[in-house]
């Protein structure tokens, strides 16, 4: 492998019938360190490659203004939780994504507390309750459209 890529291997992903267990090994470019976030509350120097986060409580709730990555197209996004519904016991967050600009509904199983790898240590990402006043002004500013 080229020395400017490193060689990983995804484990634990199904076929496309959903069942079975692929092994997908591909060239990634090194990792660089990511753009400023859209929101302007990640941390500078944190890179686009990260290891896997440190295991979380199953039971582990967020509160508005949260920092979280949303298991959303195959792949962990960044975003916010802006309200929620787990009072109705079924456990749904809502959380906007800053970089695609959408806002989603995520079910509690697949989101996990969100935070940046800096100088090979994991930091916290500080809560934004006032998270809407944030992401309305992005929207303003990108003229973006909400989209669920």
């Amino acid at each position: 492998m080229h020395t400017k890529f490193w060689k990983v291997r995804c484990n634990g992903r199904k076929n496309e019938e959903g069942s079975g267990n692929l092994e997908l090994e591909q060239g990634i470019p090194l990792p660089r360190l990511a753009p400023p976030a859209n929101l302007s509350m990640r941390h500078t120097g944190r890179l686009t490659i990260r290891p896997c986060p440190p295991e979380e409580e199953p039971l582990a709730t967020f509160e508005v203004g949260a920092a979280v990555d949303a298991w959303w197209r195959d792949g962990w996004w960044e975003g916010f939780v802006y309200t929620m519904e787990s009072l109705s016991c079924n456990d749904n967050y809502y959380v906007f994504l800053p970089g695609p600009g959408k806002f989603l509904t995520v079910h509690r199983k697949d989101l996990r507390a969100s935070r940046d790898w800096v100088d090979d240590t994991w930091v916290p990402i500080m809560s934004h309750p006032d998270i809407l006043s944030f992401v309305f002004s992005y929207l303003d500013n990108s003229h973006n459209s909400p989209t669920r």
